[in-house]
């Protein structure tokens, strides 16, 4: 494996993004979120935000976040999400690797990575990647994943191996994965 086990496992986990306490993440020091958008957010098939979804990012902002939305999807599919929340984002940002988060980080123009903190569905590119560059990742549940493409079905796979070599040595995170991953 190219990459320490540490690297696959997730600052936290929740169900889903309605279930983070962003305000004690403000408290905490943290004020740019990352966010995935495919299965973090809304599913594949979905291009529009339910009413309840923009209340929440919208309460997230007031909270005093500034989001980044930052996806391996096509700019035709992020811009549009972005501009509902006047955020910046990034597309095609090939996430597990370093050049979308450093777009993101550029955008950020922030110096501290401690302030920072990224929320994604799948540890093989949403953790993954944020552990490389060195910003913690919130873990949370696929939102739908019977009409994932094809790629992202085979990185569930390799994604189900790695969580099952977390049980030997982080039994804990390991736990917390297996919740949400359902193995």
């Amino acid at each position: 494996m190219f990459f320490k086990i540490k690297h696959f496992i997730p600052y936290d986990c929740y169900k889903t993004v309605f279930d983070i306490d962003y305000n004690k993440l403000y408290e905490d020091g943290k004020r740019i979120i990352l966010m995935d958008i495919d299965n973090t957010l809304i599913p594949y098939d979905v291009s529009e935000p339910s009413e309840e979804l923009k209340k929440l990012i919208n309460e997230i902002i007031n909270i005093g976040f500034r989001i980044i939305f930052i996806s391996n999807n096509h700019k035709r599919r992020v811009k549009p999400f972005a501009d509902l929340f006047d955020s910046p984002y990034v597309y095609s940002a090939w996430k597990p690797l370093k050049k979308g988060y450093r777009k993101a980080l550029k955008l950020t123009k922030h110096e501290h990575l401690d302030e920072i903190i990224a929320i994604g569905d799948q540890v093989m590119t949403d953790v993954l990647g944020a552990n490389k560059v060195g910003i913690k990742c919130i873990l949370v549940k696929p939102l739908k994943i019977v009409n994932e493409k094809w790629y992202t079905k085979l990185n569930r796979r390799i994604e189900n191996r790695i969580i099952r070599k977390l049980k030997k040595n982080h039994y804990e995170e390991y736990l917390k994965i297996k919740e949400l991953k359902d193995l």
